[in-house]
Order: structure tokens, then C-alpha cells, then sequence
């Protein structure tokens, strides 16, 4: 054996701990980038790309794995070198012309697939040379892989605790050099003293690679479409003011003509004012407002969002994910006793209440507001010190609509679950009001009607129409769900305020249909009727309606996703084939990940597959068991990922905890794997035991979490380590046993089984998105259960293939 390679050599330990921080470092930074230059993060795709990293390095080790050992010496520390290089050239190659492509322009332009494709296969590169050398030293060490797969999953863990501090203080281009330099340094320290001039080459290269990137970092091309490409087309735009932070890129962008008028009525005769413009990853975020004390004459009283406003004084307010503060002025000029305020962005916080804190007339500092810096959720799980006479959600959607871009984005806030825990907040005749662009097929608007209709019926209202009132412009609707009947004064107020500024009423106790359409007619009246029926609580609306309207829930908490895969046929014949995409783009975008990383993860299995000798046995259970684990592993991270995020109420924090713990605890369970003999008898109870772990978190994980997400946050922290690191402790045992008993009965097996689990990684990550999407989260929580009690009984296959007692 290699002597650089016997025993468990402590310089090559910590190599590949580095070598897999950075790993793990380099998926969360190509999602941060990801989420400025397009409209998502898309995490499951960079998951998908850098799972088929492995399950590649698993195919190559599999069809050559004795030439690849000969040569591991020198071959493992370059190939932690060059995926360091990679990891800090990738992102900035993509940014030359020939590779940038735009989803918006994906299912129109058939040159984008072949864009998105060589993406792909830039992404892919670091991935796949970082993999394969784990993947020789998994293998040559495999009756040791304990302590490498724990050296392997801690610094995987260690490394999404560490890009949460990077992220927070640096920009997102100059991420990957500096993880880059993780794997350089990796390289640098297992290399051979045979081979030092070599590798110290290449080393050297990276390293003044990463200096020039780091010092003179390029700008990030974002898509023309976003808001803040298409704000910087405006006469005189210049960026004042750009910072990162934890929750993305923040810049603001000043010009003479951007102005602040959302669906404003006709009847306005003002002048619309001039506000700089906050974006957050290019996306549009706010406005930086210009409030003054005791102005009483906000733009935002000409549009429908003031409908809470004039049917009574309100004293006591509460904003929900409030923003740059336009909503705040809105309300402070109706002069209510106390706001609270839900802000979850820190750096927006900061920068109303120091940069920018006089041009927007300190009213982040204002004596009658208090902001929460946590999401809504979290905040209404606890008992707020007064009862609510008003609650205000963000304006949904966006003028012109959003391509169904947000489709797979949690939306906590809007679901019924939400809706309930704000009923109980307000007092007696306090009112919930939410806005909506309006949208053609009409979706938000009844997506919206549907949720407060069905929350008033779960909070025991028997007439939902008498509690909710709407009116509508030329571009938006306001809702507002009363906690009491609306009383006639109420209703005399609506509609003289409708009346007063060119509006129409859409929902009132006693409206005539006349009412509807005297300013802003619409063609297509069949609008109404789709209103009326879900006032009436007609189920069979929601079942036959052509797109997914029904109300959101926290096991479905998709609020933005409306498409029916069913009914794709039947809207091809309504819309032209090229409009679909354009209704429902972030849902489609999944599917053609999952068909595509399906494909590809296909090929790594089968083609091994051919070329292993005949006389391998057990082949259908190495597939059967490496494959569960694949699956089985990426469906639970998924699903705690999301509980959690509801949980701690900070999705950034919440993902790197979920990852950094899982991957830390499993760890830790693989180096005490090292202990147990590895029989069919130990990995097979095993996983009986994470089977019944699995099988009570799909019914009483929700319900846990619910009950405690008011507590401390040093309790919620226990809670959560207890809950995630429990199952990840047992889960980490079962790959490097299935690996120890292969190497003891067929060591020519070993790098498949290792290709396999990666392979079906990378279909996992799309597929449970899809699963979650349109079954829940409950049903994608069953396949794991299935998953790991398949893995279990896999063993019994093993014991009467190799005549194991």
C-alpha cells in the first residue's frame, strides 16, 4: 500500500476536512449568486449539479478504479487543487456572453438550452474533480471509511457555518475565491514530496488567481428583466449605495424618474413623487419613502391599499413583512397610537435607520413604532401585548405578473394556518387587509378570496359574507376580512370612497351587480362568477378550475404555484403553447431539472453498470440500498429545512443550522460506526430504528414544533439540535457500513455503490421539490420513511446472496 496513504494519516484528514467545507461552501455561494444574476436560488439544481459531481466520480472509480488507486499519490492533491481553481473561475466564466443565459428567455429562445447546458457543465467541473479525489480516498481507505466519512461530513457542516459569516461580510462574486483557496490549501497539505514542484505550481496559480478576483472582483450580471437591470435603463440611474448582507445583495438605485405611484386612481391630480428604489439580489424590494410628521396626504391614500383606512380609525396596527417602510409612512399618516412592524431584513433595518435615516424623515425611529427583525410567523405565535384593530400583508404579486417565478417559494404567511393565527391576534372589530395586483387568467386574486373565505369557516363565521369586502382599480385589489359583521356605515364609507376616486366594489354584504363596473370595465365578466362561487364555499370550483387556487397550507405552503400538471393539455388549447411558460415558469423549470438530471443520473448508474464482471453477485441490492440511502437522506434534509424555516423564522440562519447539524451529527455517527462489525445484522436493525424515528416525525414533528416555536431561542436551539442530530447520528452510520461489508464480499462493487448514492442524489433534489409541491410535505417525509425501511430489508437480500449466517 502507498505509504502516504496508510493507516489514518492526520495531514490527509484534515485535507479532505477542508476539501468538503469547501465543497458544501462553494453549493451555498453558487445559490446566493444564482438567486442576483436570476430569479431563484434554484437550489435543487445546483444540488442536482454538484450531486452529479459524485455520482460521475463514482462511475470513473468504478470503470477504472485499480489505475486511479496506482495512481493516488499525486493524483488526489491535484485534484483538490484544480477543483479549488475551478470553484474560483466557474462562476466568472459564465458571466462571458456565450454562456449567460436568462430563464425568462428559456422556454422561448431554443438557443438557451444549449446555454444552460454548458452552465451546467462549468458548474459541474469543480464538483466532479473535488469528488472524485473523496471518492479515492474513500476507497482506498474503505476499511477505515468512518473516520474519513466523519472527517468528510464535519467539514461539510463546519463549512455551511462558515459561509453564513462570509456572506454577511463580503460581496457574493468574491465568495468563491476565498472558499476556492479551502481546497487549494487542502491540496497543498496531502501533497507527496515526490511530486511538492508540481503541485506547488498549480498550487501557486490558484493562489494569485484567487488575489486578483478577491482585490478587483467583477460586477454580476443579472437579468435584463429584473427590476434593477430595468431601473438602471432609466435616464441619470446611478447605484448610491450598495452593501452585502446575510439576506442578499442590497443596492440603491437613484433617479429622477423613478417614481412611486402603485395602480394609482385616475382621479389623483398630485404629483407622483421621486423615491430612490431599495432592491435586494436585483429584485425590487421598495421604496425609500419621504416621511414627514403629521403628513396626512400619502400617495398611497389614491389607491385601493387604503381601503382598512376609511372604513374606521384604527389605533393599534400591525405590518406584516412591512419592507423599506411605504406601507409604515401610509399608515403613520393616519396617525394610529402604536405600530408593530415585521421586518425581517437586518440590512434594511439598518440602513432606514443610519444612511438613509434622515432622507426617509427617521421614521424607522419614530416614538409610536417598534420593528421586530423576525419573520411574521414567528411573531404571531406569540401573544402580542394589545389586540390588533388592524393587520396589513405586503402587496402580492407584481404590476404585469411574475411568470409564475415564485412557484416553488414557501410563503409561510399566506396560508391558512397564518391567516388563523392573525384572526386571533385582533380585536373585536379589527380587520385583516391584504392587496394583489390583478392577474390574468385571474389566479392571486382568487388564490386570496379562497384563503380568507376558508379562514373565517374555520374560525366559525357562518355568513363569510357579511365579514369581507373588497374594491377594485384599474391594476389592484384590496381585500379586507373583518373579525365582526361589517356594519352600514362601513359599507356607506366603502362605497363613497369607491365612488370619490373612480374605483369599483367587488365584494360588499349588500352589492348590486350594477356596482361592479361603472370605472374599470373588464371584458371578461366570468371573473365575477368565479368570485361569487367562492364567497358560496363551492368546493367543486377549486377542483375544476384550470389552475390551482385552493388555499395554501404550512404542509403545502406554495401560495405562488399554481399550475395543474393534469391540465397542461387543456391549457395548450386555451393559451398558445409558447404563453404557458410565461403563467407558471418556476414550476416547469423543475420539471425539466428532474427529467434532466434523471437522464443524466441514469447514465452514471447503467453504464458501470455493463462493465462490471459477471461474477459480481448482489448488484440488485447495492442498487436497491445505496439508492435508498441517496434518496432517503435528501428527502429528510428537505423536509427539515422547510419545518425549520418556519421555525426559527430566518430562512438563511435556518438553512446552514438544518445542514451544517445534519451533516456535523452524521459525522459523528460514522466514526462510531467504526466500532460495530459490519454484518447484515447491524446496518439492517439500523435502519429499522431510523424507519420508526422517521415514521413519528411525519405525525408529531409539526405539532412539536408548533408548540415550542414561541419559546427562548437558547431552548428552540436545543430542540432543534435534538430533533435534527438524533436521526443524522444513525443516518450517517449507514453508508460506511454498507461500504465496510461490500469491501469485505465484493471490494469491485464499492465505487458503484458510492456513484449510485450520488446518482440518486441528484434526482432526489427535484423530485421532492415536485413531491412537496403538489402532495406535501407529509408525503415527501413517507417516501423517506419508505426509503430507509427499504435499506433495512435490503440486508436480507445481502445475507441470502452471500450465504451470510
Amino acid at each position: 500500500m502507498n505509504e502516504r496513504f496508510a493507516g489514518n494519516n492526520i495531514s490527509l484528514i484534515i485535507s479532505l476536512g477542508l476539501h468538503s467545507a469547501a465543497i458544501i461552501a462553494f453549493q451555498l455561494s453558487l445559490m446566493q449568486l444564482i438567486s442576483i444574476v436570476q430569479w431563484h436560488h434554484f437550489a435543487y439544481m445546483i444540488i442536482s449539479v454538484a450531486m452529479l459531481g459524485f455520482g460521475a466520480g463514482g462511475t470513473l472509480l468504478a470503470l477504472f478504479r485499480e489505475r486511479l488507486l496506482a495512481m493516488s499519490n499525486w493524483l488526489v492533491p491535484l485534484l483538490m487543487t484544480v477543483s479549488g481553481l475551478c470553484m474560483m473561475l466557474a462562476f466568472h466564466i459564465t458571466r462571458f456572453d456565450a454562456f449567460q443565459f436568462d430563464v425568462y428567455l428559456l422556454f422561448v429562445e431554443r438557443s438557451q438550452f444549449p446555454v444552460l447546458a454548458a452552465n451546467y457543465l462549468i458548474f459541474f467541473v469543480p464538483f466532479f474533480t473535488g469528488a472524485l479525489s473523496i471518492g479515492i480516498i474513500f476507497i482506498r481507505h474503505a476499511t477505515q471509511i468512518g473516520t474519513y466519512y466523519f472527517s468528510n461530513l464535519l467539514g461539510s457542516g463546519l463549512g455551511g457555518l462558515f459561509v453564513l459569516f462570509v456572506f454577511g461580510n463580503m460581496f457574493p462574486q468574491q465568495v468563491p475565491p476565498l472558499i476556492g483557496l479551502f481546497s487549494v490549501a487542502a491540496g497543498l497539505l496531502s501533497m507527496s514530496a515526490k511530486y511538492y514542484r508540481q503541485h506547488l505550481a498549480v498550487g501557486v496559480v490558484a493562489i494569485v488567481t484567487a488575489v486578483i478576483l478577491l482585490r478587483s472582483p467583477s460586477d454580476v450580471p443579472i437579468s435584463e428583466y429584473k427590476g434593477l437591470s430595468q431601473a438602471m435603463n432609466l435616464p441619470d440611474a446611478t447605484i448610491v449605495h450598495s452593501e452585502p448582507d446575510i439576506h442578499g445583495l442590497i443596492e440603491v438605485v437613484s433617479s429622477p424618474a423613478l417614481r412611486f405611484a402603485p395602480a394609482l386612481s385616475l382621479s389623483y391630480t398630485g404629483q407622483v413623487p421621486v423615491k430612490k428604489n431599495i432592491f435586494v439580489n436585483g429584485d425590487f424590494f421598495g421604496v425609500i419613502p419621504r416621511f414627514s410628521p403629521g403628513q396626512s396626504d400619502h400617495v398611497l391614500n389614491y389607491t385601493t391599499q387604503a381601503l382598512p383606512w376609511i372604513m374606521q380609525r384604527r389605533e393599534n396596527i400591525l405590518m406584516l413583512n412591512a419592507g423599506e417602510g411605504a406601507p409604515l409612512a401610509h399608515a403613520f399618516s393616519h396617525a394610529p397610537a402604536h405600530v408593530d412592524a415585521i421586518v425581517p431584513n437586518r440590512g434594511v433595518v439598518t440602513l432606514l435607520q443610519n444612511q438613509f435615516a434622515e432622507q426617509s424623515g427617521k421614521l424607522f425611529l419614530h416614538d409610536s413604532l417598534q420593528i421586530h427583525q423576525l419573520e411574521a410567523r414567528n411573531f404571531l405565535a406569540t401573544k402580542a401585548p394589545v389586540a390588533y384593530d388592524l393587520i396589513v400583508l405586503p402587496q402580492q404579486d407584481a404590476f404585469g405578473g411574475t411568470a409564475g417565478i415564485n412557484a416553488l417559494r414557501e410563503n409561510y404567511n399566506m396560508t391558512l394556518e397564518a391567516f388563523g393565527l392573525m384572526w386571533d391576534q385582533l380585536q373585536p372589530n379589527g380587520v385583516i387587509s391584504v392587496s394583489s395586483w390583478t392577474d390574468y387568467p385571474p389566479r392571486n386574486t382568487l388564490k386570496l378570496l379562497g384563503s380568507l373565505v376558508q379562514t373565517a369557516i374555520n374560525k366559525g363565521v357562518e355568513h363569510p359574507e357579511k365579514h369581507i369586502a373588497a374594491i377594485r382599480s384599474w391594476g389592484t385589489i384590496t381585500f379586507v376580512l373583518k373579525k365582526s359583521p361589517l356594519t352600514p356605515e362601513e359599507t356607506g364609507n366603502i362605497r363613497a370612497f369607491a365612488n370619490t376616486l373612480f374605483f369599483d366594489p367587488l365584494l360588499l354584504p349588500d352589492l348590486r351587480t350594477d356596482e361592479r363596473q361603472q370605472y374599470n370595465v373588464i371584458e371578461d365578466e366570468t371573473f365575477f362568477s368565479y368570485v361569487d362561487r367562492i364567497m358560496e364555499n363551492d368546493k367543486h370550483f377549486f377542483e375544476s378550475y384550470g389552475f390551482m387556487v385552493n388555499p395554501a397550507t404550512d404542509n403545502k405552503p406554495y401560495f405562488s404555484q399554481f399550475l395543474k400538471l393534469r391540465n397542461i393539455r387543456e391549457l395548450s388549447q386555451t393559451f398558445s403553447g409558447d404563453q404557458i411558460p410565461f403563467l407558471e415558469l418556476g414550476y416547469l423549470i423543475v420539471v425539466v431539472t428532474l427529467v434532466q438530471s434523471t437522464l443524466l443520473a441514469l447514465l452514471f448508474i447503467i453504464l458501470p453498470l455493463f462493465r462490471l464482471r459477471r461474477s459480481h453477485r448482489g448488484k440488485g441490492g447495492t442498487l436497491l440500498y445505496f439508492g435508498a440511502l441517496g434518496i432517503g437522506y435528501m428527502f429528510v434534509e428537505i423536509i427539515l429545512i422547510q419545518r425549520f424555516v418556519l421555525y426559527f423564522g430566518q430562512p438563511v440562519y435556518a438553512l446552514s443550522a438544518v445542514i451544517s447539524t445534519m451533516l456535523i451529527a452524521s459525522g459523528a455517527g460514522s466514526l462510531t460506526s467504526g466500532k460495530l462489525a459490519a454484518k447484515p445484522r447491524c446496518p439492517a436493525t439500523i435502519g429499522l430504528l431510523i424507519t420508526l424515528m422517521l415514521l413519528f416525525y411525519t405525525f408529531f414533528l409539526t405539532p412539536i414544533l408548533q408548540w415550542t416555536i414561541a419559546w427562548s431561542l437558547p431552548l428552540k436551539i436545543s430542540i432543534s439540535l435534538l430533533m435534527i442530530g438524533i436521526p443524522s447520528f444513525f443516518k450517517g452510520m449507514m453508508f460506511p457500513l454498507g461500504i465496510r461489508f461490500l469491501t469485505g464480499y465484493d471490494a469491485g462493487q464499492t465505487p458503484w455503490a458510492w456513484g449510485i448514492n450520488g446518482s440518486f442524489s441528484v434526482i432526489s433534489t427535484s423530485l421532492a421539490m415536485l413531491i412537496a409541491v403538489e402532495s406535501g410535505f407529509m408525503a415527501v417525509m413517507s417516501v423517506a420513511v419508505l426509503c430507509y425501511a427499504l435499506a433495512s430489508g435490503t440486508f436480507f437480500l445481502y445475507r441470502f446472496t452471500f450465504r451470510i449466517r
